[in-house]
């Protein structure tokens, strides 16, 4: 009886034990502060009521700055930029409070203008372009010497644009997000003053087409043009090994292989291998190949002919090395290359 009592009162013991340890430590007061965030996606530009926020208690230390703990400071705002669910509602992210009866205006960046551009399914990029998408603009123009056009011409006059809205949807939001396309009839572009003049030029002397690029390459390509003569020229060759978006693709693995064997060869010179070298010899009669080998000194010794080793020469005839330019010849023996002629590789006699 002692011991069941005992068990008893241990197995009571552990189960409030591990019942704490589930809870986890409350923690002294004061260490959390209510933290509004997004209860569901909020689009850029649209207000945040108490509909699409939620109140939740976050650590202190884990609160971002510049993160809105209060209502009244949040509710009836625009948002600059797209919230996602659980994510807590910043200042900077928001817009002021007199901008909630501004509309598309009050997203327009300070120093910024929006131009529109009418569009057709080519021109505007076959309903493929979406807000936010980066584009370069075109114009083509017609040869007409009183509007100073001294040539007929295709011409990039802008690159890496933003677009800020096309038709009326200015941000991707509902069935944008899952690819669906938009059916463009204007595209409105994001641009500077000077380059909303150039725009708006160019939409008047000629016609105006958009081009999509990568949203990772902000790279300006200097002079972008083309002539009815260039046409007419070499064709273009495309670039295969650089159209992948994977960057391990076939060039590397041959830049990388043909790397590999340059570094085996250094290896194997540092360990004292010698290299080799076969060169063709034109005679009247005949074409003969000379195989040659690097010696420790740097100078190349013959070591074979037609593909066979050298025959042993006699005591007193010289045998053949090839000398490399800027060396001083053996001190004895005579050269076959004179000294006045360019300088290359000289074949001179061996000292025995």
């Amino acid at each position: 009886m002692l011991a069941l009592g005992c068990g008893l009162v241990a197995s009571i013991g552990i189960t409030q034990v591990m019942a704490r340890r589930d809870k986890g430590p409350a923690g002294p007061p004061g260490q959390t502060q209510p933290v509004f965030v997004a209860m569901t996606d909020v689009g850029l530009g649209d207000i945040l009521t108490s509909q699409n926020l939620k109140i939740e208690q976050w650590p202190k230390d884990k609160v971002p700055a510049g993160t809105v703990s209060r209502l009244e400071d949040i509710e009836g705002r625009r948002t600059r930029t797209k919230l996602y669910a659980g994510e807590p509602i910043l200042d900077k992210k928001l817009l002021g409070k007199g901008a909630s009866e501004q509309g598309a205006t009050a997203l327009i960046p300070r120093g910024y203008r929006v131009v529109t551009v009418k569009v057709d399914l080519v021109s505007g990029g076959s309903s493929m372009i979406l807000p936010g998408d980066r584009v370069d603009v075109m114009v083509h123009l017609f040869k007409d010497r009183s509007r100073d056009i001294q040539e007929t011409v295709t011409k990039t006059i802008l690159q890496d644009i933003k677009i800020f809205a096309v038709n009326d949807v200015l941000g991707l939001d509902g069935d944008s997000e899952t690819g669906q396309s938009i059916a463009a009839k204007t595209i409105s572009l994001l641009v500077t003053p000077v380059q909303a003049a150039k725009v708006t030029l160019a939409c008047q002397l000629g016609k105006v087409q958009l081009v999509m690029r990568s949203p990772e390459d902000d790279e300006q390509v200097p002079n972008v043009q083309a002539t009815p003569s260039e046409l007419f020229g070499t064709a273009e060759k495309s670039q295969r090994d650089s159209e992948s978006l994977m960057e391990d693709n076939d060039t590397d693995k041959r830049k990388k292989g043909f790397l590999d064997f340059l570094d085996s060869m250094k290896d194997k010179l540092a360990a004292g291998a010698r290299s080799t070298w076969t060169m063709r010899v034109l005679r009247a009669e005949k074409v003969e190949v000379v195989h040659l080998e690097e010696e420790p000194s740097g100078t190349w010794k013959v070591i074979g002919t037609s593909g066979n080793p050298a025959p042993r020469q006699p005591a007193m005839q010289p045998s053949w090395v090839v000398e490399r330019p800027g060396q001083q010849p053996p001190d004895t023996g005579e050269t076959l290359v004179p000294p006045s002629e360019p300088q290359g590789p000289k074949l001179v006699p061996e000292s025995k």
